[in-house]
């Protein structure tokens, strides 16, 4: 259990395995699907390298999991160039590579596989439309998902609740009745502030989300046995 004041005063993660079952599950993507995540940060970390700069671990803990505009904004004022031109040269390269050697986080694909047969499920992910769809179809998960929402399609990106409540109102089901899955401090944040169960499987180094319920990976035995014995609802 968590003091956290955005999280529930009780959650039925507290007891593990749950006896709760979710009417539908929301993931996020990079870094929790897939280690994506930690390629553009280590994007982000040459790209200061090679202009002489760094940034504090706060500032880094700070913006990993953010939309890609702010992650631009905090290393274009770390090696002093426009803005605009920092964006077009990092997501030009990040595109460039997007689709290469993507890499399922352990126990992504079986989780996601296990909850599809059972319930429906959305991606909530900061990405961008099309590279979200990228590593969706890439990974294989595009038929696996029934709701995918980018950050184009909400108001405010993560930690703002938008796209857990978008999400959650796609597949027609109240957000408190909704399991979400984060890896990231921001996205738990925003899973939080829309009222989902939270599951934490942090991947990236210096990320402490908070969270009902922490695993180390997806592929934890007890997470396994407790989607096996979810009653089926589609």
């Amino acid at each position: 259990m968590t003091s956290d004041p955005l999280a529930p005063v009780t959650s039925p993660l507290d007891q593990w395995p749950p006896r709760w079952a979710p009417t539908a599950v929301i993931f996020d993507c990079d870094g929790l699907l897939v280690d994506t995540e930690g390629q553009w940060v280590a994007l982000q970390e040459d790209y200061l390298a090679r202009h002489g700069a760094f940034l504090e671990p706060a500032t880094r803990r700070m913006i990993t999991g953010r939309a890609a505009d702010l992650v631009v904004l905090t290393l274009a004022e770390a090696v002093g160039k426009d803005p605009h031109q920092v964006g077009a040269e990092l997501l030009a390269e990040h595109r460039e590579h997007i689709g290469e050697g993507l890499t399922p986080l352990p126990g992504a694909l079986e989780t996601l596989r296990s909850i599809a047969a059972v319930r429906p499920i959305a991606v909530a992910s900061n990405s961008p439309r099309d590279m979200l769809d990228t590593k969706l179809d890439t990974l294989g998960l595009t038929e696996l998902v029934d709701v995918s929402i980018a950050i184009e399609d909400v108001t405010e990106p993560k930690p703002a609740p938008d796209m857990y409540l978008a999400a959650a109102q796609a597949l027609g089901a109240d957000p408190a009745d909704c399991l979400g899955f984060e890896d990231s401090e921001t996205g738990a944040d925003a899973a939080r502030a829309a009222g989902l169960q939270l599951i934490a499987v942090p991947s990236i180094p210096g990320q402490e989300p908070r969270a009902p319920r922490r695993l180390a990976s997806l592929a934890d035995p007890v997470l396994a046995r407790w989607i096996s014995a979810w009653e089926p609802r589609r």
